[in-house]
């Protein structure tokens, strides 16, 4: 068959393919995103419209087959005719698509597939409905499935693919697996590879176990999650004891410091930028420096606004006059709220040789807490229960690491590699992974890694082994957002009053100042959010496609033949930027 020209190689419409991908960074339910970080995933909405543009032939070519012409000629005005007669399908259609389904349901109007000026009304149909589709309102909605699937399908056996057949769309370097997922979505077969044994864990978890299992997946994760909740509040709860009065912490605030080099000083000056802690028109709190002079260190207070200005939390009549809400460090070098000294950037940094990014010897500042009876966040300052509780948790960490026997070692101990402006908190004697993560933190780690291998243990006595794996590798994907959110370089935002995770950015970067979540809270940095993200996603995702096939190989001796794929799609990453190997010996939970 002589070759006629795809759909996108005529015309595609970007700008509003565009304006779909910019929204999709702000969803957070049901995206395959919430189910695991990868750092450089491709907007779904741009894959979705791409593989149908380059699966559908243009109808106004004149070497399309007349097949498809045909084919998709009906299947465009019957899915027109639903979009002008369905309210809630007419609610997310662009205004130019819907004034093509109002003219092409007009008497008289009907698609021709024999007239060559109605080929090109039919092209730009296409077109709008590619558009549309694109919108993640619309990515399960049953027409829009329904209709992508058949024109990819009367494309595929127009285009000389056997009845019965799917077209094959191949992503070698598949990456975090929004090019293959897409692919199922529009009713193609896919295969996805990569050299990466996490990126081949993602897709295997999106492209088999999800078509396979659907929403007993979900229910079945959401079990298990809860699961391993209640036993790591059980073994956890000694460390992140609730206060006298009932309150529970969610959230510790932490400084990194360092001694102050001015002339006859030494004091102790903890290392943050802001001093915000909720930072609200009606709601503001922060941290004060308060100066110890004669005992050259730097306490804190709790100031709260009030409509006369801000007051002292423990004593509201105290006002305090200028508050200041910048914090003690400014590009890299420290001020001293004692003498005032500023301690250079170079010399702050050599100040951190030997201390591993000193996340364990830094300064608990405040607790955020959840009183009864009250509505919304409430800040204290620390309380020697909460230090005691830290300084077990150390001493318990330390047990466990050496009675643990396993094929590595209970902290991730593995060399960090110096990627300059993307890896930099090696600048602070950051060598390996563990040192990432207070002694608290990689506690609540290794309980975690722990419980979810019981969960294994369990599950292998009662579920066939593929559903078994499904499930602890969703349960290991909690583990490692766990570890995304319960690390020492999560930021705390004042404005939502929650602990950031480590990868909104593609970076380590230096964080001076940290909030530490609690596993056991249901607020950020919980793990009963990252159960109730991931199941939200599995049922959002569902079974509404077919099973894809996945596996890790290298591009270079892929194992189809040459020219067994319909469309060839990919994203090669940068391999002089980000180092790759093999890591299949790391992931044995």
């Amino acid at each position: 068959m002589t070759y006629p020209k795809r759909l996108i190689e005529v015309d595609l419409p970007i700008k509003r393919i565009s304006a779909h991908a910019r929204r999709e960074k702000s969803i957070r339910h049901g995206h395959i995103s919430t189910l695991h970080i990868w750092w450089a995933r491709k907007p779904l909405a741009a894959c979705r419209g791409t593989i149908c543009a380059a699966l559908w032939p243009d109808p106004a070519d004149p070497l399309c087959p007349q097949a498809f012409r045909e084919k998709a000629a009906d299947l465009i005005t019957v899915f027109a005719l639903k979009a002008t007669s369905h309210g809630k399908l007419a609610d997310n259609c662009s205004q130019e698509s819907m004034a093509r389904w109002l003219t092409l349901t007009k008497p008289g109007n009907r698609l021709d597939p024999t007239n060559p000026t109605h080929l090109n009304v039919l092209r730009f149909a296409l077109l709008d409905f590619i558009a549309d589709f694109a919108n993640w309102d619309n990515s399960t909605v049953k027409e829009y499935l329904e209709t992508s699937r058949a024109l990819t399908q009367a494309a595929h056996e127009a285009l000389g693919g056997e009845a019965g057949t799917k077209p094959l769309v191949v992503d070698p370097f598949a990456g975090g697996g929004s090019i293959p997922l897409e692919s199922l979505r529009v009713g193609a077969d896919t295969f996805a590879s990569d050299l990466n044994p996490v990126a081949v864990l993602l897709n295997k978890v999106v492209l088999e176990y999800i078509p396979k299992y659907g929403h007993r997946l979900a229910d079945e994760v959401r079990k298990w999650g809860e699961w391993v909740k209640k036993e790591a509040e059980k073994e956890l709860a000694e460390f992140y004891p609730k206060d006298a009065d009932g309150a529970t912490p969610i959230a510790y605030l932490w400084a990194r410091t360092i001694r102050c080099e001015g002339p006859g000083c030494g004091a102790e000056v903890p290392l943050v930028h802001s001093l915000w802690l909720a930072k609200k028109g009606n709601r503001s709190v922060a941290l004060q420096i308060a100066p110890n002079l004669q005992a050259k260190r730097v306490d804190f207070q709790i100031i709260i606004k009030q409509r006369d200005g801000w007051g002292d939390q423990a004593n509201p009549k105290i006002k305090i006059q200028n508050p200041q809400f910048d914090g003690t460090v400014k590009r890299g070098s420290a001020t001293c709220p004692c003498c005032g000294y500023t301690t250079p950037a170079e010399h702050v940094r050599q100040q951190f040789k030997g201390r591993g990014g000193g996340a364990d010897d830094a300064r608990l500042l405040c607790v955020v807490i959840l009183s009864p009876g009250t509505i919304g966040r409430s800040f204290r300052l620390p309380s020697n229960q909460d230090l005691q509780a830290i300084e077990a948790a150390k001493l318990h960490l330390d047990q466990q690491k050496k009675s643990f026997k396993g094929p590595l070692s209970l902290v991730a101990n593995e060399e960090l590699p110096y990627l300059r402006s993307i890896f930099n908190i090696r600048l602070l004697d950051v060598t390996s992974w563990g040192q990432l993560f207070s002694s608290r933190q990689l506690l609540v780690l290794s309980t975690l890694i722990k419980l979810v291998r019981k969960v294994g243990e369990q599950l292998a006595q009662q579920q066939d082994a593929q559903f078994s794996t499904a499930i602890q590798t969703l349960l290991a994907f909690m583990v490692d957002k766990q570890a995304d959110l319960g690390n020492s370089l999560c930021r705390w935002e004042p404005v939502a009053e929650c602990s950031r995770q480590l990868f909104g950015r593609q970076a380590l970067g230096i964080v001076w100042g940290f909030a530490e979540g609690v596993v056991s809270s249901d607020s950020s940095g919980g793990w009963s959010v990252q159960v109730e993200r991931t199941s939200q996603a599995l049922e959002a995702l569902g079974s509404n496609w077919n099973i894809g096939g996945v596996e890790r190989v290298s591009a270079t001796t892929h194992p189809l033949p040459n020219d067994s794929a319909t469309a060839f799609m990919t994203d090669p990453p940068y391999y002089d930027t980000v180092p790759y190997a093999d890591l299949s010996d790391f992931f044995y939970v």
